[in-house]
């Protein structure tokens, strides 16, 4: 089987790649992005593109399942249309594109919380899920983790002391509080990799649902 990567530079995607180049089931393992990653393996193969160049390797965008995980933050973005179009625009297209292809299934990372709302992130993850959905029906699975713990290449001071707060608070969510827990991105990867090679499971995943496949 081709496993099918977007967002492999990422802290759910890293950890997700490294599985799949391990996972003997997955025979080669195609990652798109903006650039390069600082890596070699036999089963790897990398493309370079961003949403503006997506068109001229679609023909290389042809696997077994696609995992989406891009996200990004408005700081690094620097505005709310530029984040938009890296969490949600691109992974429609991703989506349009791998349907045409004739990829099997399309697994998403979104947030708890998603819903047509007036918070910006939240509604962007909602427009991403029915956006996708639109091309891959329940055949599209959305991880929807809280806040991600783990060790990012990029120092971000919010998150840190979110994350600090967070582990005191989670012995405190429980019953329907439970899905709001922090969780590390490794249980997210586990749970997208296990989505793929189980598939029929749920579309949709929370905290416990990643945290015991």
């Amino acid at each position: 089987m081709v496993a099918i990567i977007f967002g492999a530079s990422g802290l759910i995607g890293s950890s997700l790649l490294e599985m799949c180049l391990q996972n003997e089931r997955f025979t080669e393992v195609r990652a798109f992005g903006r650039r390069a990653l600082p890596l070699q393996h036999a089963k790897l193969k990398q493309y370079t593109c961003t949403l503006e160049t997506l068109a001229q390797v679609e023909h290389e965008l042809k696997g077994y399942v696609v995992f989406n995980c891009l996200g990004t933050t408005i700081k690094i973005a620097g505005s709310q249309a530029e984040q938009y179009k890296i969490d949600c625009t691109y992974p429609i297209k991703i989506a349009e594109l791998a349907n045409t292809n004739q990829v099997n299934l399309m697994i998403s990372v979104s947030s708890v919380g998603a819903a047509s709302t007036g918070n910006f992130y939240l509604r962007t993850k909602f427009d991403m899920e029915e956006g996708v959905k639109k091309y891959f029906g329940n055949s599209a699975y959305f991880m929807r983790p809280s806040l991600l713990t783990g060790a990012r290449q990029s120092f971000r001071l919010g998150e840190k002391l979110g994350q600090a707060a967070f582990y005191l608070l989670n012995f405190l969510m429980i019953g329907s509080l439970r899905q709001y827990r922090s969780i590390s991105s490794k249980y997210v990867a586990n749970a997208m990799l296990n989505a793929a090679l189980k598939p029929n499971q749920k579309t949709v995943w929370y905290f416990d649902d990643m945290l015991n496949v």
